[in-house]
């Protein structure tokens, strides 16, 4: 186990590496809720909506930001994606992701976003914004960027995820909180999943529940050949991640009844064939992997379709919200 990853572990389920960056852990807090109090943000060239967390690795973002963008394109606003490309070496900036762009341009999560909604990239948000607003666009929304203060968005949502939503309470390099818990006092909504207890945050800020449910699965190198996963009950699997938190992807595995070894490589791994060239078949991956393996799929390589599905009264809350500021 790498240092990293003993460091991630030990955010959860303690440790003494942790215990020895406390120190640390406290500067980056104070120095995160100073930043927040003192930094003025402008907003940009459209209304624009955030979704965001306060811990470093996978709390469900990317799911819930296609939820969101698909539900707005229902109710008639044209939204388009704007990220910060993390991983990705676009040729210009702005840049519009196309549907079929190789992973290594666009990053992995804005290649899977750009399937189904417009997605352009830029580090400078404003800059992605106004590329949104120049072809047309009505409505950014923003897959993580809670702590990018310098724009000011018209809606902040906060996500929060698992059994242990702040880890160990604690701010970088000790735990895994970007800032203060007090910040969510900035948000204007939380959406918790439904593994999440009570969590110390303001009675002001609504909160809404959602659930990642599985809603099938294709052949990795075929999507046109679908199946149902619940078929996969009692037959053991090879599963392949190159997520932040490789564990919910098990447990989503295991709660279909399958039988599932996993091979976890770290966050945003940029998969090459000789990465599956040893894992046994059957193997299962999630989406977000799937954008970087499609090219060399083995016959018996599938991927595990979720989809993000809040609570109706998240969809009311939201749909005036939006509503108000068009």
């Amino acid at each position: 186990m790498g240092l990293v990853q003993r460091l991630e572990r030990e955010w959860y389920a303690g440790g003494p590496l942790a215990e020895a960056l406390r120190p640390l852990g406290t500067l980056t807090c104070a120095l995160a809720g100073w930043r927040r109090r003192h930094r003025r943000g402008r907003a940009g060239a459209l209304p624009s909506l955030v979704v965001g967390n306060l811990t470093v690795g996978g709390n469900g973002k990317t799911p819930l930001t296609l939820a969101i963008g698909h539900r707005l394109q229902g109710w008639g606003v044209a939204v388009a994606v704007v990220s910060r490309g993390h991983g990705a070496h676009p040729p210009t900036l702005p840049y519009r992701v196309p549907a079929d762009d190789s992973p290594a341009r666009a990053g992995d999560e804005p290649l899977l976003l750009a399937q189904t909604l417009p997605v352009y990239l830029s580090p400078r948000r404003h800059a992605g914004i106004a590329a949104a607003a120049a072809a047309g666009f009505r409505w950014a929304l923003l897959d993580d960027g809670f702590q990018h203060l310098a724009l000011k968005p018209d809606l902040r949502l906060l996500v929060f995820a698992g059994t242990r939503p702040l880890g160990n309470g604690r701010c970088l390099p000790a735990g895994p909180l970007r800032e203060p818990i007090c910040a969510a006092e900035q948000a204007d909504a939380v959406l918790l999943d439904d593994r999440v207890g009570h969590l110390p945050l303001s009675p002001s800020v609504p909160q809404f529940r959602y659930r990642l449910q599985v809603v099938g699965a294709h052949r990795l190198g075929d999507p046109e050949q679908r199946v149902d996963p619940r078929q996969w009950c009692g037959q053991r699997f090879s599963a392949v991640t190159g997520i932040a938190r490789p564990e919910r992807f098990l447990d989503t595995l295991n709660n279909l009844g399958v039988e599932a070894e996993l091979y976890a490589f770290a966050d945003h791994h940029a998969f090459r064939p000789k990465d599956l060239e040893d894992i046994p078949r059957p193997l299962v991956m999630t989406a977000k992997d799937a954008v970087k393996c499609g090219g060399f799929a083995g016959p018996d390589d599938w991927v595990l379709q979720t989809e993000a599905e809040p609570e109706p009264a998240f969809w009311e809350w939201l749909h005036s919200a939006i509503m108000a500021r068009s």
